[in-house]
């Protein structure tokens, strides 16, 4: 969740209370992600990434909603909900392909996949209208961070594997790789501007 640093001027119990919240969300999602990697022992190295993100994500949304409740002020109106409702589309898409087959056929499931993407892509746009000169510069700055290190590490890769140096990646892990690095751009970006 990205909100503004700015002085805080909360009671110290509310401080305190939001840093135990945000410390047990952490300790949870390490709890699930080991459990959810124990279960997953013998899964693709793309399908422990896919998992990665997908905790990653949702806890992400998780303490954005902390975030949205124990600091109001500093999310810019409109933000918030379109903030978690993005993030939370994209672990459950993430998820979606691993484990969706072992209730629906793969038809139904991509189809599921291409509704959630269409409903994220919309929830998107309303953020990039819903957010501030701010907000939107570190969108922006995300995305070229992202795009750049993408380019330069698909063009080594590319040329390696013409040269049979490497195996090629499904486009499954790429997927992840490119979600890793987005967000690590976007924390990079958020950083740089002094959100948090």
């Amino acid at each position: 969740m990205m909100s503004r640093s700015e002085p805080n001027n909360q009671p110290l119990v509310v401080k305190i209370l939001g840093i135990l919240a945000l410390g047990t969300m952490g300790a949870l999602t390490g709890f699930g992600f080991a459990s959810i990697m124990e279960v997953e022992q013998g899964a693709s190295w793309a399908d422990s990434l896919a998992l990665a993100m997908a905790v990653a994500l949702l806890a992400i949304a998780v303490l954005s909603g902390v975030t949205m409740v124990l600091r109001p002020s500093t999310v810019p109106k409109g933000c918030g909900i379109l903030q978690i409702t993005v993030f939370l589309l994209a672990g459950v898409m993430f998820l979606t392909p691993i484990y969706g087959p072992t209730w629906f056929n793969a038809d139904v499931v991509f189809g599921g996949i291409v509704v959630l993407l269409i409903v994220q892509s919309v929830a998107n746009l309303m953020l990039w209208r819903a957010a501030d000169e701010m907000l939107r510069q570190v969108m922006a700055e995300t995305s070229a961070i992202a795009f750049w290190v993408l380019q330069t590490a698909l063009f080594l890769y590319a040329a390696a594997e013409r040269l049979g140096l490497v195996d090629t990646i499904s486009g499954w892990g790429l997927t992840g790789i490119l979600m890793a690095v987005y967000l690590v751009a976007s924390i990079v970006a958020a950083a740089r501007r002094g959100i948090n």
